[in-house]
């Protein structure tokens, strides 16, 4: 059987498809703070409402200028949804939009030059269509390659290679063909362009609303795993890391050590320079030991200037070595424009572990050995036997 889409309702099922997108995304974000990405989202679906309103009654409007907008239209709408998208997910910086403004300005070039000089149906198609697949191809490739990141975005840039691959289809079709084409000429390759830009169009609302929905976890989950003032991981999410850490060193008979460090007379720091003054320092001891660490290691605020370093597969003389690089680099820091200065005591406790051991035991040996380094006139590295 031959098996013929009925473009016109295929249009009409676009216009419809875009505008209830946009009422759907504005509900969906009625009670969110403003921003960028949904705000162009919206504007890109508005734009590619108009569009194909302007292709299904082209012929009934008068003048060539029409085709022209339609298509201006179409590539306003286009790239903002794609940028909506990859700022959603993080991936929008100077680079990409580099990339984007060479793209539009070679797609604009490219259909101006044909539009005015040589006006053929088919080599307005083939521009289209390969300024679509220019447009596409970043968020394709960007959202397979990235492997760290979700299973949400690789499933997208599969549907965004597949849809790059259709228009790359219409667009050679269109060149070679021995026959003028047009928006509504018939044939499998016009049915599996609009099947691409129907698949684009689910695609593109079901990615923006999972990738918000996605950001939004991962925010919540930022603020319940991180210490707002100094951007390392709260207590609690230190606590969860590094049992799994001591668990996952007990099956490989590994040995870790625990750190606990403590800022040396801060109560002084606040009470001579102020708590203003007491947050830089806290701010500036995070990022000092934090530029030490290994990408294994574990830092986290335990409260107050109190702190917790986890150093795993570190035996003794590692961790020994690596806690006088802290106090060193603590005692020699400073924050620019400001006297202060301060110091930091440490103690550390070096085990095998094994699957009966729990942090709480290692945080009150090392909180023991912490003492000690205070009594002894603390500036100072006491390690627990």
């Amino acid at each position: 059987m031959d098996y013929q889409l009925d473009i016109q309702t295929l249009l009409i099922m676009l216009i419809l498809g875009n505008v209830f997108m946009v009422l759907l995304i504005t509900a969906y974000r009625y009670r969110s703070p403003r921003d960028t990405a949904s705000s162009l989202f919206i504007i890109s679906k508005w734009l590619q409402a108009a569009c194909w309103l302007l292709v299904m009654i082209r012929f009934s409007l008068s003048g060539p200028q029409v085709v022209l907008l339609s298509n201006v239209l179409m590539l306003g709408g286009g790239g903002l949804e794609i940028v909506a998208l990859l700022l959603m997910a993080g991936a929008f910086n100077d680079k990409v939009k580099r990339y984007y403004a060479v793209v539009t300005l070679l797609s604009v070039l490219s259909y101006g030059l044909i539009y005015f000089f040589y006006n053929s149906d088919n080599l307005r198609i083939a521009s289209a269509s390969l300024g679509a697949v220019l447009f596409i191809a970043f968020p394709a490739y960007r959202f397979i390659a990235n492997k760290g990141d979700s299973l949400l975005q690789t499933v997208m840039g599969l549907f965004y290679a597949a849809v790059a691959s259709i228009m790359l289809v219409r667009a050679f079709a269109a060149l070679f063909s021995e026959r003028e084409m047009n928006i509504f000429s018939p044939g499998l390759v016009q049915q599996l362009y609009y099947i691409g830009i129907f698949l684009s169009m689910i695609l593109g609302m079901a990615g923006f609303v999972l990738l918000s929905r996605e950001r939004s976890y991962e925010a919540l989950q930022k603020m319940a795993n991180i210490d707002e003032l100094t951007g390392i991981l709260n207590r609690r999410a230190f606590i969860d890391k590094a049992q799994l850490a001591a668990t996952a060193a007990a099956e490989r008979g590994e040995p870790i050590s625990f750190l606990l460090l403590d800022i040396d007379h801060f109560k002084q720091v606040n009470d001579n320079y102020g708590h203003v003054t007491g947050d830089w320092a806290l701010q500036n001891f995070a990022s000092t030991v934090e530029f030490y660490l290994g990408p294994e290691d574990l830092f986290g605020r335990y409260g107050g200037e109190e702190f917790a370093v986890l150093l795993p597969g570190a035996g003794e003389e590692e961790s020994d070595r690596k806690a006088e690089q802290f106090r060193l680099a603590i005692m020699s820091s400073r924050i620019e424009g400001h006297p202060l200065k301060y110091t930091v005591s440490i103690g550390v406790i070096t085990v095998i572990p094994d699957k009966s051991t729990q942090l709480d035991q290692l945080y009150k040996l090392s909180d023991a050995a912490l003492y000690k380094a205070k009594q002894g006139g603390r500036n100072r590295v006491v390690r627990s036997h």
